[in-house]
């Protein structure tokens, strides 16, 4: 496990990361910072969209975009299905801008 200054630094960097990419959307900048604060890197951890779409007050279907970019941009990656929610966790490997 890693100690707590280089998980820091490492979502330090993930978030300077996605804020300057100009590929991600408010939506997906949105849901990654909220989603940022309860995901971890060496574990996944499950997220229902529904409550993710009350808590931001945004329509389901953006959510599902977003968490798709972030996907697709591998900030996010998906572990499973838990019933009707899905894991993620952060990437570890995007730290020093490897992918």
């Amino acid at each position: 496990m890693r100690s707590e200054a280089a998980m820091l630094h490492h979502h330090d960097f993930l978030s300077r990361t996605v804020s300057t990419d100009r590929e991600i959307t408010l939506e997906a900048l949105r849901v990654f910072t909220y989603l940022s604060r309860r995901l971890h890197f060496d574990r996944p951890i499950p997220v229902l969209q529904s409550e993710l779409a009350d808590a931001l007050g945004m329509q389901r279907p953006n959510v599902n975009r977003a968490i798709k970019l972030l996907e697709t941009k591998q900030i996010l990656l998906r572990e499973s299905k838990l019933g009707r929610a899905i894991t993620f966790r952060l990437n570890p490997g995007l730290e020093g801008g490897r992918a």
